[in-house]
């Protein structure tokens, strides 16, 4: 079976494409055969089944169905093989689906649905169905290949300078190259896979991609579709391999990353980890810094989001362990640190995870606090460092769709708080951000400052962290965001993207980049003071 689908962006799950069966409306009976979308970032997914959904036979891809835009969903079941196809092109494969759709009501269906699922409980399609079609046989993947839908597609891209696959979105007919840093925009002669009896045009031959130019695919029964094609010099992730939550900061004449090593399942790393640079580009790997297995007696799992501070000589990193904070410290901002011994923050006043700590030293030397998950919270520290009054606690209140990732930064007098929203998981993670005329609030809510630009691959950003360059009023913003490619919300990367201001102070929302940032050295002051 083969529809042209559009899901709304506020569909609720679950929910099916459509289901074919004998079923009543609690899944009792003799099966059926669906498909589903499932959630906005993934469960993609067909079955068969015989009779509720404990006998389902199913075929997922690994990644899911995007929303907002058309896409060609086809389901095939036969010969003992189930094959899910996204826009012509194979995303899952269950080669042991032994039971075939004649199984069901011995061949005969009553309870078929388009846009409704034969589970009472599941929610009804919101979106748009279109050239749906069904078959008495299972197509091939030539067949697939050629409907109207997937006849004019770009299913794939070789280029010998990319550096990730390309990123082909059929839906908007674009075509984004990652391509690796020096590679001529000008000169490049991508091949591009099409379906079966498909042409191109312009073909062969190195062409000039240094700005958008466009395809026009020609399919075997004379469709047409206009592609965009561009090309981008890759210069991201920051850092190499995953890591999320980047604290960027500078000390002297150096900027620091301390990040959340990611790549684990449930989020569950135990060693954090310091990056330096001399200019924000090229970054070096300065060891595990605090390992919560031999480092810290109080906690051995789930080490993450870190933030570090300076004040008297020492280093101050403050870090998440097992949903509690703690802080360790160290004569050098790359270690090692020694743990205080107890977590600073073991529980939150209101409920919510204690976790995503932020410090912040305000002009005046206080320094503050800050940390939350589902509630926001505020603490001035003692001059210590490692110690504060419980009483001074400060729940913060009108942030809006708050749910992580505080941090503070100031600038001409005015507090920048930000924040994460959604949930690390989800493509649509995002920062937002409000102002205050003191490091405690009130705060006026201004907007975002970050979200996903799927037509460069780029999703799920959030959890950032603003750096001033000394001695300037130059400004970037560390973030992550999901692996590319197929990354998600434990396999996440480090980048970092300018960040401007306007003239009257607001934020201009960062735009997400595959090239990430230009060289900048923090200018040499007399009396600086150097790291030890």
């Amino acid at each position: 079976m083969s529809a042209d689908v559009l899901v709304d962006p506020a569909q609720q799950t679950p929910y099916f494409l459509w289901g074919l069966g004998n079923t009543a409306r609690d899944g009792t009976g003799d099966g059926y055969l669906f498909a589903t979308g499932g959630t906005a970032s993934g469960g993609l997914r067909g079955a068969i089944a015989t009779g509720n959904w404990t006998t389902e036979q199913q075929v997922a891809s690994s990644g899911g169905l995007p929303r907002g835009v058309w896409k060609n969903v086809t389901l095939t079941v036969g010969d003992g093989v189930a094959v899910l196809y996204l826009d012509g092109v194979e995303v899952g494969r269950n080669a042991n689906a032994t039971i075939k759709p004649s199984d069901l009501g011995g061949g005969v269906t009553a309870a078929n649905y388009l846009g409704r699922s034969l589970y009472a409980s599941d929610k009804y399609f919101r979106g748009k169905l279109k050239d749906v079609r069904l078959y008495d046989r299972a197509l091939t993947g030539l067949q697939v290949a050629t409907l109207p839908a997937n006849s004019t597609t770009i299913r794939s891209v070789a280029l010998a300078s990319l550096k990730t696959p390309a990123v082909i979105d059929p839906g908007a007919s674009s075509v984004v190259l990652p391509v690796r840093p020096g590679t001529d925009l000008r000169r490049l002669a991508p091949e591009f896979g099409l379906a079966p009896g498909a042409t191109i045009a312009p073909a062969g031959g190195p062409v000039d991609l240094s700005r958008p130019r466009r395809f026009t695919v020609t399919g075997a029964g004379g469709e047409r579709r206009v592609w965009t094609v561009e090309a981008h010099e890759t210069r991201s992730p920051a850092l190499p391999g995953y890591h999320a939550d980047p604290n960027i900061v500078a000390f002297g004449d150096t900027y620091y990353l301390y990040p959340t090593t990611d790549g684990f399942d449930g989020w569950s790393g135990t060693k954090f980890s310091a990056w330096s640079s001399k200019d924000l580009v090229h970054w070096t790997d300065r060891g595990v810094i605090l390992d919560l297995g031999p480092d810290v007696s109080w906690a051995d799992k789930n080490a993450w989001a870190p933030t570090i501070a300076q004040r008297g000589g020492k280093y101050y990193f403050y870090f998440c362990a097992e949903a509690k904070i703690g802080v360790a410290v160290s004569d050098s901002p790359t270690g090692p640190f020694v743990d205080s011994g107890k977590p600073l923050i073991a529980r939150n006043p209101d409920g919510g995870q204690a976790i995503d700590p932020a410090v912040f030293v305000d002009p005046t030397g206080q320094p503050y606090l800050y940390w939350g998950n589902g509630n926001a919270y505020v603490v001035p520290l003692n001059d210590d460092m490692v110690s504060f009054a419980p009483a001074k606690i400060t729940r913060l209140s009108g942030l809006d769709d708050f749910r992580e990732g505080l941090f503070m930064a100031e600038r001409n007098g005015t507090y920048y708080l930000s924040w994460s929203i959604d949930d690390t998981r989800s493509e649509d993670y995002r920062v937002g951000y409000a102002t205050a005329a003191s490091p405690t609030g009130p705060f006026t809510n201004r907007g975002l400052i970050l979200g996903k630009d799927a037509h460069l691959g780029v999703l799920g950003t959030g959890h950032s962290s603003m750096l001033r360059v000394p001695g300037t009023d130059d400004w970037y913003l560390a973030y992550h965001r999901f692996g590319i490619p197929g990354g998600d919300g434990t396999h996440r990367e480090t980048t970092i993207d300018k960040l401007t201001f306007r003239r009257d102070g607001t934020i201009v929302p960062v735009t997400p980049t595959l090239e990430s940032v230009r060289p900048q050295r923090i200018p040499q002051c007399r009396g600086a003071v150097r790291p030890g």
